[in-house]
């Protein structure tokens, strides 16, 4: 249960790993306009984001994309931002007078080369077009970049959270199996010494099925056996194994972003395993190092889900 065991705590709580997965949203509503934006998380080794963004927001983006790097590490966000308008709500209208001139005089151009008798009306000159419009001040445009990031903050917000509760589920588990394979190493560490004993049972039966005279050299013997044990020995292994399963649990315990470190620790410990695996000649100690990477093959896939 050591791993089960070691939960640090920072200032603002348990330190817990997030998930790469998540959705949040910010809707803000104010004066007949209603901004909404909404995050969208899958699994990434890098942060790659994708915007859908309203033409009144093009400008924004760079804005928006250095606000997203400074608070997420990794994953592929898709952000999409809408924009909508309450249809009782007035805006400004401007009115091209300058065409609205040109038009009239045409016009007027017009019935004196045909002869046409009458006089231009309003309703003559709408009909064209193209000389209304609504209008954006700048505090309306100031108005809507202040409510999309005050909306990017509250999605960015959720989506944390949502991504810190499937992280503590996702490091519950990790530890869970860190536990396992904690066990299973157990195991071979109480074979080291009868390996090395099994050999010499072994390499003495086989000396004496040989010689005729079952005179064994004594010295010889040692001396082939230390031979032997320095290749079989995997003390070294075990104690490297040892270091990576505490910077292992270290990390998982006292850093929020913690994915992409955990993938380089179990990178280490998949290669003492192997070598452990591969020095064995005991069936036990090699059933058990199959066994540890099994586990370390589902400790590596739940470790890409984590930020």
């Amino acid at each position: 249960m050591f791993f089960l065991q070691h939960q640090a705590e920072s200032a603002y709580g348990v330190y817990m790993p997030r998930s790469m997965t998540g959705f949040g949203s910010g809707k803000i509503d104010r004066e007949g306009r209603c901004i909404t934006v909404e995050l969208r998380s899958v699994n990434n080794r890098f942060l790659e984001l994708s915007f859908r963004l309203p033409r009144s927001l093009y400008s924004l983006e760079s804005e928006l994309r250095d606000t997203l790097r400074s608070r997420l590490q990794r994953g592929r966000v898709s952000v999409s931002v809408s924009e909508e308008r309450n249809p009782n709500h007035v805006p400004s209208i401007r009115i091209d007078r300058g065409r609205a001139k040109s038009y009239a005089e045409a016009l007027r151009g017009m019935q004196s080369d045909l002869g046409i008798g009458g006089d231009i009306q309003l309703d003559h000159l709408l009909s064209i077009g193209d000389l209304l419009s609504t209008e954006e001040t700048d505090d309306d445009r100031q108005q809507l970049c202040d409510m999309t990031r005050e909306a990017l903050s509250i999605a960015i917000d959720e989506l944390v959270e949502v991504s810190s509760i499937e992280g503590k589920n996702l490091g519950s588990d990790l530890r869970s199996r860190m536990d396992q394979f904690l066990a299973e190493k157990e195991i071979i560490v109480k074979h080291i010494d009868g390996m090395i004993n099994q050999y010499r049972d072994r390499l003495t039966q086989r000396l004496e099925e040989v010689l005729t005279d079952n005179r064994i050299d004594p010295t010889r013997l040692e001396t082939e056996i230390a031979i032997v044990a320095d290749k079989l020995d995997i003390s070294e292994e075990i104690v490297r194994l040892d270091s990576h399963i505490s910077l292992f649990s270290e990390t998982l315990s006292k850093e929020n972003v913690v994915g992409k470190k955990l993938g380089f620790i179990l990178q280490e410990m998949g290669r003492e395993t192997n070598t452990i695996s591969s020095k064995s000649w005991l069936v036990e100690v090699s059933q058990t190092a199959i066994r540890m990477k099994e586990i370390l093959e589902q400790v590596r896939e739940q470790v890409q889900n984590l930020e």
